[in-house]
């Protein structure tokens, strides 16, 4: 009597989907922003490949720019998840719309999956996965990792349904489908990680909007004081919005550094389309804010975004230059001010203005160099034109600077115009030992590497920092 053995049973198969699960950002998104900040003139040729078809369009931007594979933010969770499965013996798929040439890059990157497939002669996904999966794994158990609508019919099909952050209208289909289900979400809110890539704690250094109508003493003046208002709010969305597209730039530097890596964008955790949809909100919410104000002031925004465009495709790389703008950067904050509440700005101001500020530029410069001791001589910090034997140059450049901005102080100080603005004009000097302790001990702090890359954050957090400016405010009162 011949025996006979019982199959064995098929082979589980664990798939996943690349963009927007196993990774926490979107290759064909990361490549337009690389595009454009590498060659932002071939923007213009976008509209007509995208004509030509999404798959032409993928192969076409593959081929002009290169992602480093090892510096994408990986879901940590996927991740296990994958490596489990492979404990167990199952077959694991990578499936991807993406390049077929992209799906091979981050198999040989990770070393986890069986086999990976990508787009090739059509864009691979949604049906075209679950065709593939029928023909190849007909009698497997199929869990799939996917995050979007386009992965529902590979879920309708499979045996278990594992679901990256899906919005509440496809939660409610995929539990329709009565089938084992697993759902990943990230814990951070959308809107929280949203503020926080506006950088809205920054809109602090925009205060400076107020200091020509302050200085000016027109206190009993509300129209003024509601028109700087006005410039803050404007201003504020501007610069946000310019905080995001810099990010979005910068999203390949910014990930190889310490203080930059768990940004929103950066990290993975704010989607890189959402982040670029922030750029043109808050551009429209500036212009309603500015609505009715002065011509002038109008300007004066535009020349910022202007020369922020200019800062971030070219003079970041440039070397002393790029401490400039920043500089320039704020005192358009004060020349604001001073078109919205239509206050002139005196040159005195402007020109405090522009040595305080460089100073601080300088530490910033500093401390971004201090913390990367890994560099070598002749190393580049990130995209900046600084190298690790420029610490010592820009520390004597930054002090010298900041003292400058003090010596502007005491001659504007010197001068009749201050008498006849405060009856106490004497009491003011008081506010030059107060500065000159303030930037010596903030330089102090960075050459100790106690001081983080923006000097701005660190003074707002810094309690000595808040008891020299409330010093400095009674000082002002008295003499008034």
């Amino acid at each position: 009597m011949q025996g006979s053995f019982p199959n064995p049973e098929p082979r589980g198969v664990f798939a996943v989907d690349l963009d927007e699960t196993l990774i926490q950002t979107d290759l064909l998104y990361e490549r337009l922003l690389l595009l454009c900040r590498l060659s932002p003139l071939r923007l213009f040729q976008i509209p007509w490949f995208l004509l030509l078809g999404k798959l032409r369009f993928k192969k076409w931007i593959f081929s002009k720019v290169e992602i480093d594979f090892s510096m994408l933010p990986y879901r940590a969770e996927v991740l296990e998840k994958v490596r489990l499965a492979r404990q167990r013996g199952e077959t694991t798929l990578l499936l991807s719309a993406s390049l077929q040439e992209d799906v091979d890059q981050v198999m040989r990157h990770l070393k986890l999956f069986d086999q990976g497939v990508g787009s090739r002669h059509e864009n691979f996904k949604g049906a075209a996965k679950t065709k593939y999966l029928e023909s190849h794994y007909l009698n497997n158990n199929v869990t799939y990792v996917g995050d979007s609508e386009s992965d529902f019919p590979v879920w309708k099909h499979g045996h278990k349904i594992i679901a990256v952050n899906p919005h509440p209208r496809l939660m409610k289909k995929i539990q329709s489908l009565q089938k084992p289900v697993e759902f990943i979400c990230d814990s951070e809110k959308v809107f929280g990680l949203i503020l926080k890539q506006l950088r809205v704690h920054q809109w602090v250094k925009n205060i400076l909007v107020f200091i020509p109508v302050f200085s000016a003493h027109r206190f009993n003046d509300i129209l003024p004081w509601i028109a700087s208002l006005r410039g803050f709010f404007a201003f504020s969305f501007l610069a946000s919005a310019v905080y995001v597209f810099n990010d979005l730039c910068d999203l390949k530097t910014d990930r190889v550094q310490e203080a930059k890596k768990h940004r929103p964008l950066a990290s993975g955790r704010l989607p890189l389309k959402l982040g670029m949809a922030l750029v043109p909100v808050c551009l429209v919410l500036g212009g309603v804010v500015s609505l009715g104000l002065p011509s002038q002031m109008l300007m004066i925004l535009g020349g910022y975004l202007l020369m922020n465009v200019i800062y971030s495709f070219w003079v970041k790389e440039w070397l002393a230059l790029d401490v400039v703008f920043l500089a320039i950067f704020y005192a358009l904050r004060v020349l604001v001010g001073g078109a919205a509440s239509m206050t002139p700005v005196s040159e005195w101001l402007l020109s405090f203005s522009i040595f305080f500020f460089t100073g601080l530029a300088m530490v910033k410069r500093f401390s971004e160099i201090k913390k990367q001791p890994h560099l070598s001589v002749a190393g580049r910090s990130g995209r900046r034109a600084y190298e690790h034997q420029d610490l010592m140059t820009v520390l004597v450049m930054g002090i010298t600077t900041s003292i400058v901005s003090i010596l502007v102080l005491a001659l504007y100080l010197s001068t009749g115009e201050v008498q006849k603005l405060y009856r106490n004009s004497g009491v003011l000097w008081l506010v030059t030992p107060l500065l000159l302790y303030w930037f010596n001990r903030l330089w102090l702090l960075g050459a100790r590497g106690e001081i983080s890359e923006d000097p701005v954050l660190f003074a707002i957090k810094d309690k000595v920092t808040w008891g020299v400016v409330f010093v400095v405010l009674c000082l002002i009162i008295i003499a008034i």
